[in-house]
């Protein structure tokens, strides 16, 4: 083996040939992000793929009618659902924690191959609710009821609110949740005693101090009594509704306020 190589016809080392060329120094590699920022895949993608498609335009007071635009005749109980899955729609009805119906093949011995289906473990069960006060029951898949188990109950898994946990809490458990933090709240405004010996829940608590036992509806009639009486034309209740129904409990009581209302009774 050859250990020497001919340079200007010097015979020299081959240990020693990189010491004589000289070292370019070489650009680094440039870029808009850095290397380790690379694009993560979302774990929740077939959940995002499948999802029902909502409106969410925030619409102005006076704005143009958009065509195309259907406007519910009664306010929605709940706030619309941004993850509501359109396949295997069976989670909505249900705490499935995301998981969805799978497909592959079975393959014999002479190769035939059928398509079979993997479907989640179900289980309907009872679930104690310490801020309702009630049993919930539902139907959940194991894996959430492992989750339950670490979390320390369904108000606690309920209510976190990581992106993952929106996700995959589905329909049923969009509508639960809702249904807890309006308890919540509730809790907040309290109880006071009426005129009448009863306790009943705080429905409103006013800017100036006041706390309103009576329900909105219950304020709706009596401004629609007061508007009633002031309008030269009758006004029909559909007509009103659509005029004052969307109004908060606020606005309202400062329109009963302008009419000198007396609220004897609603008020504690």
């Amino acid at each position: 083996m050859n250990f020497f190589k001919v340079v200007n016809n010097v015979p020299i080392a081959r240990t020693c040939v990189s010491l004589l060329i000289p070292k370019i120094p070489l650009r680094p590699f440039s870029s808009t992000q850095p290397a380790w920022a690379t694009k993560k895949y979302d774990k929740f993608y077939k959940i995002l793929k499948y999802t029902k498609p909502i409106d969410e335009t925030h619409y102005e007071i006076g704005q143009e009618h958009p065509r195309g635009l259907r406007i519910p005749k009664e306010i929605p109980q709940f706030p619309k659902y941004k993850y509501e899955a359109r396949f295997f729609k069976r989670q909505n009805r249900g705490l499935y924690g995301g998981l969805q119906r799978k497909r592959s093949k079975t393959c014999s011995e002479y190769f035939n191959k059928n398509l079979r289906a993997h479907r989640p473990n179900i289980r309907r069960a009872k679930l104690w609710s310490e801020i309702l006060n009630k049993k919930i029951s539902t139907k959940v898949s194991t894996r959430v009821l492992r989750t339950l188990t670490k979390e320390g109950g369904i108000d606690q898994y309920l209510l976190k609110s990581t992106p993952g946990r929106i996700k995959t809490m589905g329909l049923a458990g969009w509508k639960l949740r809702y249904e807890l933090l309006n308890e919540l709240e509730q809790n907040e405004r309290g109880h006071l005693q009426a005129s009448t010996g009863d306790l009943k829940p705080v429905t409103h608590i006013h800017s100036d101090g006041r706390k309103f036992v009576a329900t909105k509806e219950e304020l709706l009639s009596a401004l629609y009594d007061l508007v009633q009486r002031d309008s030269y034309y009758p006004i029909k209740p559909a007509e009103f509704d659509k005029k004052y129904s969307w109004l908060p409990m606020k606005e309202i009581v400062n329109r009963l306020d302008a009419y000198e209302y007396d609220f004897s009774g609603q008020v504690v």
